[in-house]
């Protein structure tokens, strides 16, 4: 399969120097992203707000996002706040005055295209051409926008000459505008014949990037287990806070997190090296770690946590679909880890938790040996975690990792560990599991 570059290449070598190239990169990964800017693209556009806060927070502040997907009202003050190269798909005057009225607030001034709806589809979106017209008479009245030209889409058909036709219709449109105005058309099937009808920005994802795999078949579905299953950190956060501290090592919350993952001999090894300047001797671990579960039994009242909001939800549409859904664990809680089948209605194929590996979490070691017991192909497995460690240890392990953001930690933190996907909570997880088993 050709790289990024090659394909960015390939294009490239049909695309004039005064054309613009954005790279569709929504919903691809930040290792893509990252090859095709080292490549030299600077232009790349993005269609969810919440997607594209995460990769502004992990990639070059060079890059010229572009926001190309519907954009609902009550997202344009988030969009703004990051300040977007330009919005190319303004689709209504409702949708033009938020834009300009939020960007007053914010003291900036935003580029946008307007969308023209020149397709013979019912579903696209925009304006029909004679309300470009009239909105030429209204420009005026933004003051904290700049119109720069107009964003379109052909009808989705092989009929040639419907594509042209969409597209010089677009094309006659520009004289509403100023010499130099854009005209963003033309996508992986058809920017050829866009760029021959006037285009001067094309808008290409699956030719450079490919195609998002969701064909295959998911099989499998590897869970962390604290702060994905039960809602436990926060016990363990003040556990470990207080454990170390008794034993003389600075600890706080906020590490515990950072920490999450590992198994509990490396975490406090890792603090007794920054004092002492060597490992701990097992006797010191063994009494830091029984001090630390002693803690967790007593402010748990010796009660198991609570499950985390929509997770059995999650994995009984799971196993409705045949999936196996395993727990994957830098946890040796054994109160946690027997009780997990009867938690959680014996959905689990299997555990792997501190005791099954010599290397925990962000080694790979844990979700390698889950996935070799569970006999599938990495194209038909998944991680689901909710800490940084956790993420690189899904992605080391050469497995599609998605993030569901349950702590205290920044969306920016999983995403810089290289998450394929951050979500907020398990609904959004539901929907985008749900997504790739509908496909």
């Amino acid at each position: 399969m050709a790289t990024v570059a090659e394909q960015i290449n390939k294009v490239r070598a049909h695309i004039p120097a005064h054309v613009t190239l954005v790279c569709v990169s929504k919903f691809q990964p930040i290792e893509a992203i990252r090859e095709a800017y080292e490549a030299g693209e600077r232009h790349f556009g993005e269609s969810r707000v919440q997607e594209l806060k995460q990769k502004v927070a992990v990639l070059p502040s060079d890059i010229h996002w572009h926001f190309i997907g519907h954009l609902q009202t009550n997202k344009v003050r988030d969009l703004l706040k990051l300040r977007p190269y330009l919005i190319q798909s303004v689709d209504s005057e409702r949708l033009l005055q938020a834009i300009n009225d939020e960007a007053a607030k914010q003291g900036i001034v935003q580029d946008v295209l307007l969308e023209v709806h020149v397709a013979k589809e019912e579903t696209k979106t925009g304006f029909a051409p004679s309300e470009i017209e009239d909105l030429r008479f209204k420009i005026e009245d933004f003051k904290n926008i700049r119109i720069r030209g107009l964003m379109a889409m052909a009808t989705n058909t092989e009929d040639e000459a419907e594509i042209r036709r969409c597209f010089k219709t677009a094309h006659s449109l520009l004289h509403s505008f100023t010499p130099s105005s854009i005209l963003s058309m033309g996508m992986s099937d058809d920017y050829r014949i866009a760029i021959e009808c006037g285009s001067t920005m094309v808008r290409i994802g699956s030719t450079i990037f490919g195609e998002r795999d969701y064909s295959r078949k998911l099989k499998a579905v590897f869970f962390d287990q604290d702060g994905v299953l039960f809602n436990s950190m926060p016990y363990h956060a003040q556990s470990w806070e207080l454990a170390m501290n008794e034993n003389g090592l600075p600890f706080t919350k906020n590490q515990t997190y950072k920490n999450e993952g590992r198994t509990g001999a490396s975490v406090i090894n890792e603090a007794y090296r920054l004092v002492h300047g060597v490992e701990a001797p097992q006797e010191v671990i063994e009494a830091i770690y029984s001090a630390k579960s002693n803690h967790f039994i007593r402010l748990t009242g010796g009660q198991l946590p609570e499950v985390i909001p929509g997770i059995k939800d999650v994995l009984r549409m799971l196993h409705e679909h045949g999936v196996q859904c395993w727990v994957v664990t830098g946890s040796g809680q054994r109160n946690l880890i027997n009780s997990l089948n009867d938690t959680f209605d014996h959905v689990f194929s299997g555990i792997i938790c501190a005791f099954d590996v010599t290397h925990g979490k962000p080694d790979p070691e844990p979700y390698l040996k889950a996935w070799e017991r569970s006999g599938f192909a990495k194209s038909e497995c998944m991680v689901v975690e909710n800490a940084p460690l956790g993420v690189r240890a899904g992605k080391a392990a050469g497995l599609y990792t998605a993030a569901v953001n349950t702590g205290i930690l920044s969306d920016a933190d999983l995403a810089a560990e290289g998450a394929d996907i951050v979500l907020p909570d398990m609904k959004a997880l539901l929907q985008h599991l749900t997504a790739i088993l509908s496909v």
